[in-house]
């Protein structure tokens, strides 16, 4: 049966529609209505809301999946079902809200770091990194053999041992050093591995301590689970960051490290060289085996991927790394890092200034996670 030119009129007008309701789905704006008024965006703006749709993709993806799971209960009868529906709907919408935090703490980056495209790659200007590091930048150390050992939580229940080593990987014709850092628990009397992390860092002529890659290695109940956070610059369309600077202005910002949805981290100093700090009020007081006393770099990480998660982190010329102050939006929560001791090799876990229970123990277990940088 050929179509009357009324149908071709109809057909017609329901493919403009469509093409409209696709083309402002997919390239003019989101569900949300999220737009930026008349006001050119910028690419880390556009960037943000890219990544709001990948989320929204994969939350729908994981939803219907576990509704066609929930249908597929063959023991369960119909309420189970239902209930099972139910939960996934809920999920839903808390993951939906979950996108758009997302992506507001990924706006509010691009705003504090005035930030069009991210880039370009640092590591390209091989000239500009030293051989061999040296100590032109006191908050971070790449000799081989620096070593410092921290505890952990609430309750101090999590031991964290890292350690330079004297192996480098070339990253986009960069020496990079490898920094191992190692994450424990104790459970029913054995330590159990939280996180095995091997950093790559490459120390800059200027002192700036710039972060190559890394690859996070993360354990529940003591198995390998996955390797999320994992990058390296020059990979996968990954670039490089500065973990540090070696001569921080207050108020400075910058990217520590970028891989859309696996490494975002930023770095802002609340107190640089200009102002160096004591620990902050409410904070939970100085480190008493490290005091800043009022001679401390301060700085706030952030995670856009995990909106109003961050740290305060305090840096003691010197020494390095002392302090660490869990945040959840901008409040410290209790949970704290503190640096316990600090030495040039691993034999710094035997010295009693550590006042580890069973530091043998201890070195076996890092030998059997990270066998290259713990095995003597």
């Amino acid at each position: 049966m050929s179509a009357t030119p009324r149908n071709h009129l109809c057909m017609a007008v329901a493919t403009v529609l469509l093409a409209t309701a696709t083309w402002a789905t997919a390239g003019n704006d989101d569900d949300d209505g999220h737009n930026f008024g008349y006001r050119h965006s910028t690419v880390c703006e556009k960037s943000a809301n890219k990544m709001f749709r990948s989320c929204r993709f994969e939350i729908n993806e994981e939803y219907f999946a576990t509704i066609a799971k929930c249908l597929n209960q063959v023991d369960s009868d119909e309420p189970s079902q239902k209930k099972c529906q139910k939960i996934a709907r809920e999920t839903y919408q808390e993951e939906r809200k979950g996108c758009r935090d997302q992506r507001e703490a990924r706006e509010d980056i691009c705003e504090l770091l005035g930030e069009d495209r991210y880039g370009p790659e640092d590591l390209l200007d091989t000239g500009n990194f030293v051989a061999e590091p040296d100590d032109s930048n006191p908050y971070f150390s790449l000799r081989p053999g620096h070593t410092y050992v921290a505890v952990a939580g609430e309750n101090f229940e999590e031991t964290i041992v890292v350690t330079v080593t004297d192996q480098v990987r070339e990253v986009l014709g960069v020496n990079c050093r490898k920094v191992v850092d190692v994450v424990l628990i104790e459970e029913g009397g054995d330590l159990v591995p939280v996180e095995v992390t091997d950093d790559y860092y490459a120390q800059a002529l200027n002192g700036d301590v710039h972060y190559c890659g890394e690859v996070a290695r993360n354990f529940e109940d003591g198995v390998l689970n996955n390797l999320d956070g994992s990058f390296e610059a020059g990979r996968g369309l990954a670039k490089s960051g500065i973990l540090i600077k070696a001569q921080p202005a207050s108020g400075d910002a910058h990217r520590q490290e970028y891989l859309l949805g696996e490494a975002e981290d930023v770095i802002q100093y609340v107190a640089g060289v200009d102002n160096p700090t004591s620990v902050g009020q409410g904070e939970g007081g100085e480190n008493p085996d490290f005091p800043c006393a009022g001679a401390c770099v301060k700085t706030e990480e952030f995670i856009p991927p995990e909106p109003g998660v961050g740290e305060f982190k305090y840096f003691l010329p010197g020494t390095g790394f002392v302090l660490g102050v869990a945040l959840e939006d901008g409040i410290p929560t209790g949970e704290r890092d503190e640096v316990i001791c600090t030495g040039d090799s691993l034999a710094v876990l035997s010295d009693a200034k550590c006042g580890l229970n069973n530091p043998d123990e201890l070195l076996d277990k890092l030998c059997e996670l990270s066998p290259a940088a713990f095995c003597e």
